[in-house]
């Protein structure tokens, strides 16, 4: 065994060298001020408002002014409205919940069901708009 542990060391010696790699190591770069609008009033919002939900009929309710978001089972329509407004600092005009029941799912002999969701079709006020959801994908 003393063979071996003379090449391993050797092998060491030739593969560790901190200097080089430290110097390798470029300084990073300072960043710049750039002004971030953080709402500081969200609460509970982000237990409200899960996600937004993307998908074709949605992209065209959003040309329209209509956002549509995957909610909490247990939220309100006045919950969702207070979050929105929150979260985006936008006027909501109405809200429009659905209950969306979970599918049947089979892998093999094993079946089962997805989970329930609830979905808010969120309408704000004319001539406003949601930055930074995914518009027109």
């Amino acid at each position: 065994m003393g063979i071996f542990d003379k090449f391993k060391s050797k092998k060491r010696q030739e593969t560790h060298k901190d200097e080089d790699v430290l110097g390798m190591v470029k300084e990073p770069k300072p960043v710049t001020n750039v002004p971030v609008e953080l709402k500081e009033d969200t609460k509970s919002a982000h237990r409200i408002l899960d996600s937004y939900h993307l998908s074709e009929k949605s992209n065209l309710l959003s040309s329209s002014g209509r956002y549509v978001f995957k909610v909490s089972i247990n939220a309100n329509k006045i919950e969702v409205r207070k979050a929105v407004e929150a979260v985006y600092g936008v006027h909501v005009v109405s809200v429009n919940m659905v209950v969306v029941a979970g599918k049947q799912r089979r892998t093999g002999r094993v079946s089962g069901r997805t989970q329930d969701w609830k979905k808010a079709v969120v309408t704000l006020k004319a001539g406003e708009k949601i930055t930074g959801l995914a518009e027109g994908v």
